[in-house]
């Protein structure tokens, strides 16, 4: 049997409670020896049916929630590691090309390069197509924990199909997006993360009431929040918030009308900001926390954690509506605005299939063509690429992206 390189973690609890307390002294302890982080050597996981196919990656994203769970950020018993399959080989975003094919999959070009939607749905799983498969929202799939045994809930979370931080994975052939020959790998590696952006505007675009939006957090998915509600048509006043300079700098030129970087937020917070804008007063609690009875319409949370998250409840109107994009695992929420505000929240994750332009497209494919179009530069966007070999050296970057002014990182996996 093959043996290919991969980068793999598992929860072992005494380790995760002694890294937990380490890392806070000493960042590297999260990929030093005593993290069950590893580059090491496996066994290549065989085709698990004869409609499946192997891809060998040339890209692979290195995802804010890798960093989140190589760094401790999500709790041992979080909602996704019931349906992981470990020791994970992590990895989900990607561009890689076909090496491989199962003898119902010859269909299949071999040497075709694609982008691979992670989430192993129903159709992967052999199964009838379950209500959220039937609508196209393979994120939320019914049947991810049955099905073919073993399989895990997504590529980049399963031993049994693996990740894009190897040599190679294994792929249903309805998992693949053929990626179009005029972008370039260092644009389709990109195609997951503004996936996300894309999907959650489209799951809850501005209505008519929704004058102004605030988007929480200029990473990534903040930043392609941000450009393509100017590209869905979105006239109104868009803020946003952000950690470092240069981010406030890309979602200023990527279409925001205000946006606040940690140094503006020190010297007047958003309450006092927006309240302005609204001509309230922010109402201070017992212990000192702020609260606004008016603010924005609309705000997409595209950081998820507990303070972006009770700020978020915080700071929209009335009846407003807080949008949490991706899991970031928020705990000990004061949810009580939502019930006193009226308020509605909802949530996205990932990419399905979208109703864009009079037509029904996959995420991916919709991002393809934004990418083409310029929409989404890819220049700016994908700061940083390393050889697999240098993982530790990606997460000291990524742990520290006001330093390295970095936005989004890839490891290089072949050419």
């Amino acid at each position: 049997m093959t043996n290919v390189r991969a980068i793999t973690f598992h929860i072992a609890f005494a380790k995760w409670w002694a890294c937990k307390a380490l890392g806070r002294l000493r960042r590297g302890a999260y990929w030093g020896p005593l993290s069950t982080l590893r580059l090491r050597d496996i066994p290549e996981q065989p085709l698990p049916g004869p409609d499946w196919v192997r891809i060998r990656p040339r890209l692979a994203g290195i995802c804010g929630t890798d960093v989140g769970l190589i760094t401790l950020g999500s709790p041992p018993d979080v909602f996704t590691s019931a349906l992981a399959i470990e020791p994970v080989v992590l990895g989900h975003e990607n561009v890689g090309v076909v090496v491989e094919r199962g003898s119902q999959a010859q269909d299949v070009a071999q040497g075709l390069r694609v982008n691979v939607d992670p989430i192993l749905s129903c159709e992967p799983r052999g199964l009838s197509p379950c209500p959220s498969c039937r609508e196209g929202q393979f994120c939320s799939c019914w049947s991810i924990a049955e099905g073919r045994a073993g399989l895990g809930f997504s590529i980049g979370y399963s031993a049994k199909v693996g990740g894009a931080w190897a040599d190679s994975f294994v792929a249903h052939k309805s998992q693949l997006i053929v990626v179009p020959d005029g972008l370039t790998d260092e644009q389709a590696v990109l195609v997951d993360p503004l996936s996300s952006s894309v999907h959650t505007v489209l799951r809850r675009p501005p209505g008519h009431e929704d004058h102004d939006v605030l988007v929480m957090g200029c990473g990534i998915v903040g930043l392609g929040i941000i450009a393509f509600l100017r590209e869905w048509g979105f006239k109104g006043r868009i803020l946003a918030t952000a950690r470092y300079p240069f981010q406030k700098g890309l979602a200023l030129h990527l279409g925001a009308s205000e946006v606040w970087d940690a140094k503006d937020l020190a010297e007047k917070d958003y309450f006092d900001r927006i309240a302005e804008i609204y001509r309230i007063q922010p109402v201070r609690g017992r212990y000192g926390r702020k609260i606004l009875l008016g603010g924005v319409d609309l705000i997409y949370d595209a950081l998820g954690v507990r303070s972006s998250v009770e700020d978020s409840l915080r700071l929209v109107r009335p009846q407003g509506t807080v949008m949490i994009a991706g899991m970031g695992h928020p705990r000990w929420v004061d949810w009580d605005p939502i019930p006193h505000k009226q308020l509605t929240v909802m949530g996205s994750h990932g990419r399905g299939i979208e109703s864009w332009k009079g037509d029904r497209r996959h995420t991916y494919e919709i991002v393809h063509d934004l990418l083409a179009a310029g929409l989404f530069p890819a220049a700016k966007l994908l700061t940083h690429t390393f050889p697999l070999e240098d993982y530790k050296t990606a997460l000291d970057v990524l742990t520290s992206k006001g330093r390295h002014a970095a936005v989004h990182a890839a490891f290089r996996i072949s050419s």
